[in-house]
């Protein structure tokens, strides 16, 4: 994992984004996540009525061979990896990580020359829980965003007044890196990430066990919100 000075995200007009807002959730505009785009692009935008700096996002790709093949597309315009391409997790921590493989994942991120982050990640196996996110929303949704700023308990305090729910009880604060994930009632999930000078990984290792956390009850969440519609659906069937 390579450590690059990452530049001070400053708004400006330009608002053109690769994100696109459906009932809640997030999906992506494919003329914005172009090379020619994102390598250009500010890492500023507006989501859910709110003006953000990006810190990184999440593409998904079918296997690890297409998430390589769009990252070469990149070579050219001056991207740079910081991270992968490799297993997630078990290549990137060295200590002995308790995360079942369901939720293993291939992981690369480019480093674009205004400081944001793409995260490209695919499946390592069938079935596993990439995968059947790719199965459920298709290769356009949007995973996951993170957005920079500068405190996360007060970041996290506007989300919340936008109906986002932390998937954990605090922050996850490795020391050079706070991260707080936090979803909405349509499944969508938000990142708050604080960082320190010097780091710019998309994690830290000593916060993937909060990760596993994040991602259990995420999906906890969203079994109660498909029990409750079946039974609310039973319910009006049955009037």
């Amino acid at each position: 994992m390579k450590n690059l000075n990452l530049q001070t995200l400053k708004f400006d007009r330009h608002l053109d984004s690769p994100f696109l807002e459906n009932n809640g959730l997030l999906e992506f505009n494919p003329k914005f996540i172009t090379p020619e785009f994102l390598t250009t692009w500010t890492f500023e935008t507006h989501l859910y009525d709110e003006q953000v700096a990006i810190d990184h996002f999440v593409i998904t790709f079918p296997s690890r061979t297409q998430l390589e093949n769009y990252a070469e597309s990149f070579r050219p315009f001056g991207a740079k990896t910081v991270e992968g391409p490799d297993l997630f997790p078990i290549n990137f921590c060295s200590d002995n990580i308790n995360i079942p493989s369901d939720l293993w994942l291939h992981l690369m991120t480019l480093l674009m020359p205004a400081g944001g982050l793409v995260v490209l990640d695919a499946p390592h196996a069938a079935g596993d829980q990439t995968h059947r996110f790719q199965q459920t929303r298709g290769l356009k949704a949007v995973h996951h965003v993170a957005l920079r700023v500068e405190n996360v308990q007060n970041a996290a305090t506007i989300w919340q007044n936008k109906n986002f729910k932390p998937l954990s009880d605090r922050p996850l604060d490795a020391g050079s890196l706070t991260q707080w994930f936090l979803q909405n009632p349509a499944g969508q999930i938000i990142e708050l990430i604080e960082r320190r000078p010097g780091n710019n990984a998309t994690f830290d290792c000593k916060n993937i066990a909060g990760l596993r956390l994040s991602e259990q009850v995420r999906q906890r969440i969203r079994s109660a919100d498909v029990t409750d519609v079946s039974q609310k659906s039973e319910e009006t069937r049955l009037k």
